[in-house]
């Protein structure tokens, strides 16, 4: 049991041995004859326990089935000093069971129950009757209903309080369990895509460096040819362009620092960097970052901002896209718009595992993995379509404590 619950417990003790001893003082000036001593050698034994689990530390004293068992054995002796099964508070017993069932193993429930059970069955024949002055006989029916009652309102109490409290708590829990089964699945899933882009970059490697040489060969070979000259700066660049994103791979695997820049310098370095890779796509980028901090981003984030404005180019119609970068401290929004419509598989919110995607070769990686790292970055993703278009939203906390000083 956590340690919340276990105060509310005790504090519930507390309010119990306070009725206990108005109780006790209304029967004493009634002339009811118990033995008084003794029931308040019980009563000291309990608070004096319950003292010790509101002081010490949770480590030690504050398991519940060590209060539980504490305050069995107390209920016990106290009924025993009581009349037995003629006290109505007897029922305390299913209160008892009630805690255990809540927060407790299901094997120590059960001991609890069958020993409550047990007990009350000894107090049908080991119990001290309670005495009543002759003058005074009338009151054992009046003193019964009272406890009755009494006991009534404890139970009302407890089952409204403490008991609705834990279930809310465990209900919480399982949908805390859930939520991090969810986050496990999906990291398990980023951790198996880790690796196949470790092996694929380690396998591009040797095709890559060929494909540089030809492409140098080419350029020198068709020099003074005007038709293939363009063809052959383009894939000159666009090689370029796949050999430095597998340095940028390389050097984040090995968690080497990337240099702090301003905001809007990385975004716009992101940006010419899609371009060289989808020089067909008309982009029209419009940064509002003039008073964005220099500090480092993260580099998961900047693949996933090359899914988006992948996904964005390839639904396009028009080949046109958007992008609209703002900064509303302490959060980086970033809106890229195009025309069309939204399929309904990217109608999502938080997916769990890649979902299908809409283009005809497409695996379905790009969104998935742009919410994932948005998600991990403390960021959201929202997918909007309306008589404009479609507008891709993507929010990036940016902590003023991660803040680096422009030099």
């Amino acid at each position: 049991m956590d340690l919340p619950s276990s105060i509310r417990i005790v504090r519930l003790r507390w309010a119990i041995l306070g009725l206990c001893l108005l109780a006790g003082g209304a029967l004493y000036l009634g002339a009811v004859e118990l033995p008084w001593p003794a029931l308040a050698l019980v009563a000291c034994s309990l608070a004096s326990a319950n003292l010790v689990w509101s002081l010490a530390g949770p480590a030690r004293w504050a398991a519940l089935d060590i209060q539980l068992g504490v305050d069995f054995l107390c209920l016990t002796a106290l009924l025993y000093l009581t009349g037995g099964p003629a006290n109505p508070l007897v029922s305390m017993y299913l209160l008892l069971i009630a805690l255990a069932a809540q927060a407790m193993p299901a094997t120590r429930t059960w001991l609890l129950a069958a020993a409550s059970m047990l007990a009350y069955a000894l107090l049908f024949r080991w119990h001290q009757p309670i005495m009543v002055a002759g003058e005074h006989s009338d009151m054992l029916i009046s003193l019964h209903l009272a406890g009755m009652w009494l006991t009534f309102c404890v139970c009302g109490i407890v089952l409204a309080g403490p008991l609705a409290r834990l279930s809310r708590t465990v209900r919480e829990r399982e949908l805390e369990l859930g939520r991090i089964r969810e986050t496990q699945l999906r990291d398990e899933k980023l951790v198996a895509l880790g690796m196949i882009a470790a092996g694929a970059a380690h396998e591009l490697g040797t095709p890559l460096n060929t494909l540089t040489l030809l492409a140098d060969d080419l350029a020198e070979r068709y020099a003074g040819d005007p038709e293939l000259d363009d063809d052959v700066r383009l894939m000159r660049n666009q090689l370029g362009a796949c050999r430095r994103a597998l340095g940028r791979l390389k050097q984040q695997g090995g968690e080497l620092a990337s240099p702090a820049e301003p905001v809007s310098q990385q975004l716009g370095h992101l940006v010419a960097n899609w371009r060289n890779l989808r020089p067909q796509i008309e982009l029209d980028y419009q940064p509002a970052l003039a008073t964005a901090p220099t500090r480092w981003f993260d580099p998961s984030f900047g693949p996933a901002l090359l899914n988006l404005l992948n996904n964005a180019a390839d639904a396009s119609p028009d080949g046109r896209i958007t992008v609209q970068a703002d900064w509303q401290a302490p959060i980086l929004v970033i809106r890229i718009r195009h025309a069309g419509s939204l399929p309904p598989q990217l109608e999502l919110t938080h997916p769990a595992m890649p979902v299908a995607s809409s283009k005809q070769h497409g695996m379905g990686l790009g969104m998935f993995l742009a919410h994932a790292t948005l998600d991990k970055l403390g960021g959201t993703l929202r997918m909007d379509s309306d008589a404009d278009g479609v507008c891709t939203t993507l929010t990036l906390p940016l902590p003023t404590s991660h803040v680096v000083s422009p030099p």
